[in-house]
């Protein structure tokens, strides 16, 4: 306990020193939840204390962080006032615990957008990540090994793991393990470290091991979508290309089901079955209900987080939540900002995106530890010279501007983890979770690294120039 209170403490000091160390402090903090271990802790309000560290210290330094403009800010405004008018006119009670909830969540979208500036940072925000869930991974492992099948860490009802308080569902816990891995394989990809590859397999060997052992399909799905996803967005070729390249992908990863444990198994092989499924069709029917509701309130909704005033039963589908909370208006608000979200990051599949030579994740990785500051200095430097020289070679061409391919790793990376979690949310209920703003700020911050030139040219969303 004392050391989660000194964690708490040290961050909200780093916080007023460093934007991004506090960041790293305060997103890290999310994923340890020291309250759920020791709830104690609650009385000292370690979320609160961190988010006003946050907000100190982007006031204090306000001039290091990004000025750019981004249509998501008024977005979001909008998504907030139709949460407020919808509280307001169908449960005002709620009104000021909802509206801090959900500014709680938007403030991750700012940190995000505004702190992150250079691939760098977003490689050690992930790898600190990485850690913190494999610390409480491995928690998880040491208790089951000492109390065995009556371990807190097993659902005595199915034999499956599980985390504690927030985490204490298979499925969420599952999905905390695979959180950061499309950075995980990039890391892999791109690096020639040998010691930072191998710290890298073995996080993601216990992660997997783990999530294997939550036994929920559908973040087993989820994790073969990223790995999918990963290779096939990274390939080179044209459309059809990366499609073959997925294929071969899904056909490995099907015959490497057939040597998973018999009970996983049959719960993969219940997916295809769905209609026997006796919990998906109890989603279905909460499906229903969510329209019900929106055919009852369609321009307001019912109100945020009023779904379980109207149904007993949990929404099971964070799209069919909002639609049903905020109304019509919201929904559409909700889906225009994750489409913009989405031309954000497809930008680096444009035609103008020609990659120079690429550049060594150990080099940038060392440089990012002493002075991330100065590693952009040298980034920036690189990418002028790589461009430099592309331009001398073709007096008659005009100067273009490319994304070297670290860059477009960590973007690639952002895009998959950014998809699997909105794949992720259709089946679960966190339209209002921080992290589903905090990935829309993921995706907005690619603006504060990637050339000015390029990033005024968004792809649309269904461009054929996508198809690279």
């Amino acid at each position: 306990m004392i050391i989660a209170i000194g964690y708490y403490v040290i961050s909200f000091l780093v916080s007023l020193i460093s934007p991004f160390w506090g960041l790293v402090g305060f997103v890290c903090s999310l994923l340890l939840r020291f309250q759920d271990h020791f709830p104690q802790i609650t009385a000292m309000k370690p979320f609160t204390l961190l988010l006003l560290g946050m907000i100190l210290s982007c006031m204090i330094n306000y001039k290091s962080l990004s000025k750019a403009n981004w249509l998501q800010d008024k977005l979001l405004l909008f998504l907030f006032a139709i949460s407020i008018i919808g509280l307001l006119l169908l449960a005002p009670g709620t009104l000021i615990n909802e509206a801090y909830l959900f500014l709680c969540s938007l403030s991750l979208y700012y940190f995000a957008s505004r702190i992150l500036k250079t691939p760098q940072q977003f490689i050690i925000l992930f790898l600190c990540m990485a850690a913190s869930i494999c610390y409480i991974g491995y928690i998880a492992i040491e208790d089951i090994a000492i109390n065995g099948d009556k371990s807190i860490y097993i659902d005595q009802r199915s034999g499956r793991w599980q985390g504690l308080g927030y985490y204490k569902n298979s499925n969420e816990f599952g999905q905390l393990m695979i959180t950061t891995i499309p950075f995980l394989i990039a890391i892999l990809l791109v690096s020639k470290n040998i010691l930072l590859k191998l710290f890298t397999f073995s996080m993601m060997a216990l992660m997997v091991f783990i999530m294997i052992k939550c036994a929920s399909r559908t973040v087993i799905i989820t994790l073969a979508l990223m790995i999918i996803g990963s290779f096939m967005l990274r390939g080179k070729g044209r459309l059809f290309k990366k499609m073959a390249i997925g294929g071969g992908i899904a056909g490995l990863m099907l015959v490497s089901l057939s040597f998973m444990p018999g009970h996983i198994q049959e719960r993969m092989g219940t997916v295809l079955d769905a209609n026997e499924d006796a919990s998906f069709q109890g989603r279905t029917r909460s499906w229903g209900y969510g329209l019900d509701m929106l055919s009852w309130y369609p321009l307001t909704g019912v109100g945020k987080n009023q779904w379980q005033e109207y149904h007993g039963l949990a929404p099971h589908n964070s799209y069919i939540q909002i639609m049903a909370e905020l109304g019509i208006f919201g929904i559409w608000i909700f889906l225009w900002l994750l489409m913009r979200s989405y031309s954000q990051t497809l930008i680096i599949f444009s035609n103008q995106s020609n990659s120079p030579p690429e550049e060594s994740l150990n080099e940038v990785f060392s440089d990012t530890l002493n002075n991330t500051a100065a590693n952009q200095d040298y980034h920036d430097s690189n990418l002028a010279l790589a461009e430099k020289e592309i331009e001398n070679s073709d007096g008659d061409c005009e100067k273009q501007q490319f994304i070297d391919n670290y860059s477009k790793t960590i973007t690639i990376a952002i895009l998959v983890t950014f998809s699997a979690w909105l794949f992720y949310i259709f089946l679960g209920n966190q339209g209002y979770s921080v992290w589903t703003y905090f990935y829309i700020g993921l995706c907005a911050a690619v603006k504060n690294y990637l050339p000015e030139s390029i990033t005024e040219k968004e792809v649309p969303l269904f461009s054929n120039e996508n198809q690279v």
